[in-house]
């Protein structure tokens, strides 16, 4: 059951990241934004970007949990540090890394 939950969050990952980059509209904040400032938005490189990260994102969660039970941590903590840890830093590196394609800062 804890794979399952590991390999789903990962399919999660991947394919939001897919549909991030088919629909950049999906990006949060984007499709609020006036048609001004989304002329301001690099929004393929912007998708392109995200879809980078959560895909990475997706794989990391997979490898960290068969890395951290393969090194002797239950199975129980292996699916709370990884699913826990990367999305949050995801999240961040996410967030600090979508500011170079914002032009209208």
């Amino acid at each position: 059951m804890d794979a399952f939950v590991v390999w789903l969050l990962a399919v999660l990952f991947v394919v939001l990241g897919l549909l991030v980059r088919k629909y950049p509209k999906l990006i949060a904040g984007y499709n609020t934004m006036s048609p001004e400032r989304q002329k301001k938005v690099d929004a393929k490189g912007l998708a392109a970007f995200m879809c980078r990260s959560f895909c990475m994102m997706g794989l990391l969660v997979v490898v960290l949990y068969y890395l951290l039970t393969w090194g002797g941590m239950s199975r129980k903590a292996a699916v709370l540090v990884s699913v826990l840890l990367v999305p949050i830093l995801g999240a961040v590196y996410i967030l600090i890394g979508a500011q170079r394609y914002d032009y209208g800062r």
